[in-house]
């Protein structure tokens, strides 16, 4: 651990998140059919009812990383056309914002790295009670990646935490931090 930053934490996050992506992008492809294409296109079609469903989807997950992650696995299995998926993301980062607002006005937060273990849990038990290559078993597989992305998503998180809050732009040569008085002069 060098200067509180966990590399081989960040490691294994970072490639837990890929195979949750993969898993996710495998199964989305093999769940895909007629019925599940028209409603991503449906809810995505249009600048303003794409920019609505990015904005629903992450005020409902509370997370416009999980989101994006999720279009790009969509667009990735050819569910979506990226100009759909640009809209999504924008109304995703506006889901953040307002939903940011609400936190801190009311106080209420939800990680959705505590959504891991129980996604996997339940995923692996799928696998276990459903035959291979069925529809089931690739939902199984859909919600133990999701399990993977976001247990990812907060070993990364942990593993720059320390460092983040130790790190100083000071030890970077030739920089000055703005002093209040230089400003007004």
């Amino acid at each position: 651990m060098a200067g509180g930053l966990d590399v081989w934490k960040l490691m294994a996050g970072l490639g837990i998140f890929l195979f949750g992506m993969l898993l996710i992008e495998e199964s989305v492809r093999s769940l895909s059919g007629r019925a599940f294409r028209r409603i991503i296109r449906m809810y995505t079609t249009g600048r303003l009812r794409s920019i609505g469903s990015g904005f629903m989807v992450t005020a409902f997950l509370q997370s416009s990383s999980a989101v994006s992650l999720m279009v790009l696995a969509f667009v990735g299995a050819g569910v979506m056309r990226m100009e759909n998926a640009i809209g999504v993301i924008m109304g995703s980062n506006i889901g953040t914002t307002v939903t940011a607002w609400i936190v801190a006005t009311i106080g209420f937060k939800v990680t959705i790295e505590s959504f891991a273990l129980p996604f996997i849990g339940i995923g692996a038990v799928g696998l276990i009670l459903f035959r291979p290559a069925t529809k089931p078993c690739f939902a199984s597989r859909l919600v133990i990646g999701f399990g993977f992305l976001f247990l990812g998503l907060g070993y990364m998180k942990g593993s720059v935490e320390t460092f983040a809050q130790t790190f100083s732009l000071t030890g970077i040569p030739n920089f000055r931090a703005l002093d209040p008085k230089q400003i007004n002069n």
